[in-house]
């Protein structure tokens, strides 16, 4: 790790990601090349250890270092892997790193409210509902609202 991602610096040009792991995956960082569009997001590739196919990706997108937030983002692509807990191993593995790592004090997601299986698996994990933003979200021709839900530092060391 670099003395930048010590200090909390995360969401920089010349950040390098850590290589994660548990005990049925690997979170390998994806080269800057292969990052969706700007320098504050930072993506993984999720690798099934059975195989070692990749199954999915987790990315800390609209990363704030000055304010010590961020957003998550996680897609299981692989669909006979979804409902088996990789995509929570995967989860807490990017958790600890933003908060124990990064020291950070807050991670946030948004959801479209079609995408219920979504938001069943971040409450599972202990996001709190922090509102819903109307019609803020359009897709396929029709708008459709977006669920804000929200881990704070606190309740990641309380559970």
């Amino acid at each position: 790790m670099t003395d930048t991602t010590k200090s909390g610096c995360f969401c920089m040009k010349n950040l390098e990601l850590e290589y994660l792991e548990s005990e049925r995956i690997e979170l390998y960082p994806l080269p800057k090349g292969d990052r969706s569009d700007s320098d504050i997001n930072a993506w993984y590739v999720i690798v099934s250890k059975e195989g070692n196919l990749p199954i999915g990706r987790i990315g800390i997108v609209h990363c704030h270092p000055e304010w010590k937030n961020t957003r998550l983002q996680i897609v299981i692509q692989d669909e006979e892997k979804r409902g088996q807990g990789y995509g929570m191993e995967a989860l807490r593995l990017v958790e600890q790193y933003i908060f124990d790592i990064l020291a950070y004090q807050r991670i946030a997601v948004r959801i479209a409210d079609f995408n219920k299986g979504a938001v069943q698996f971040f409450k599972k994990a202990g996001y709190k509902l922090e509102g819903v933003q109307e019609q803020g979200c359009f897709y396929n021709d029709q708008f459709y609202d977006v669920i804000l839900l929200r881990l704070l530092r606190d309740e990641y060391v309380d559970r």
